[in-house]
């Protein structure tokens, strides 16, 4: 029975925000030191696999930690994804990073190295479900806005789903910002009872 009234929210897209208690004093280095190109209007390491490298070891076990648990904890099931591929980004003062998602990635993420309220947040875009008519918005939230902007700091580390789109708004500061980016996939999604099982490894068995 319903007694008050309540604001119903249906498929809410689900992220996970969490945060890396150790030090990366070393880390960072490691990241400031890689080669960079230039990627429309940022720029990203040349090496699209960062994350394979003994020197971010640390910071791998957190990322795969942290899928786990949204796998696990929000998305509520045992099969895990793992990461496919990551590198690292640098936005230097006057460069931004246009709306994008990742396709052939189920979830995405993104680990802040330099990122403080000088910097430009990231930036989320409401792609899917357009509405087909507008009211005139007297105050935004979550359920009515286009762009959702999300401060991180240092250390933090966010995962969406791939088909998120989302951005960088440029940087007007004064600092270089830093982050790493990588995205996911599963060696088996679906269910054999329900006939949607997919399995990217073979199990050995002749067929």
């Amino acid at each position: 029975m319903i007694t008050e009234d309540g604001v119903l929210q249906i498929f809410p897209i689900s992220g996970l925000i969490t945060k890396y208690l150790n030090t990366f004093e070393e880390e960072f280095k490691f990241i400031q030191n890689l080669e960079y190109i230039r990627n429309g209007s940022n720029f990203r390491s040349g090496d699209t696999y960062v994350l394979r490298h003994k020197e971010l070891s640390k910071i791998n076990d957190f990322v795969h930690e942290s899928l786990n648990k949204f796998t696990t904890e929000v998305l509520r099931t045992k099969q895990k994804v793992m990461v496919t591929q990551s590198w690292s980004n640098k936005n230097p003062p006057n460069t931004e990073h246009p709306a994008h998602h990742h396709p052939n990635s189920i979830i995405s993420g993104v680990f802040y190295f330099k990122q403080n309220k000088t910097l430009p947040p990231i930036q989320f875009f409401r792609k899917h479900a357009l509405p087909e008519f507008e009211f005139k918005i007297e105050e935004y939230n979550n359920m009515n806005s286009h762009t959702f902007l999300l401060p991180m700091i240092d250390g933090d580390l966010v995962l969406f789903p791939s088909t998120l789109w989302h951005g960088v708004p440029l940087n007007q500061g004064n600092d270089i910002r830093y982050s790493l980016s990588f995205n996911t996939f599963a060696n088996e999604l679906g269910s054999e009872e329900e006939l949607t099982q997919l399995k990217i490894q073979e199990d050995g068995k002749e067929r």
